[in-house]
């Protein structure tokens, strides 16, 4: 299995923010982080801790193994 990157991380953040139609700064203000930092995960400028990243699991309720296999997803899409 290949590394997840925080470009693979911020990528799906970004993603699911945006199918939820959620703002950057609903995100950071609901998960109690600046919108600056929420900008640099997505950008994959910035590692995510895994305490913000739970966060994000519970806020788009996704189980560990969901997001690992949306990530997995993202990269079966690169090979083809």
């Amino acid at each position: 299995m290949k590394k997840v990157t925080e470009k693979d991380l911020g990528f799906k953040l970004r993603k699911l923010r945006e199918n939820n139609g959620v703002s950057q700064q609903t995100l950071a203000i609901d998960l109690e982080i600046s919108q600056s930092k929420i900008s640099k995960i997505e950008n994959g400028t910035e590692k995510i801790t895994l305490p913000y990243f739970i966060k994000i699991l519970n806020y788009f309720s996704l189980s560990t193994d969901e997001m690992i296999n949306l990530l997995e997803d993202k990269k079966k899409k690169h090979i083809q």
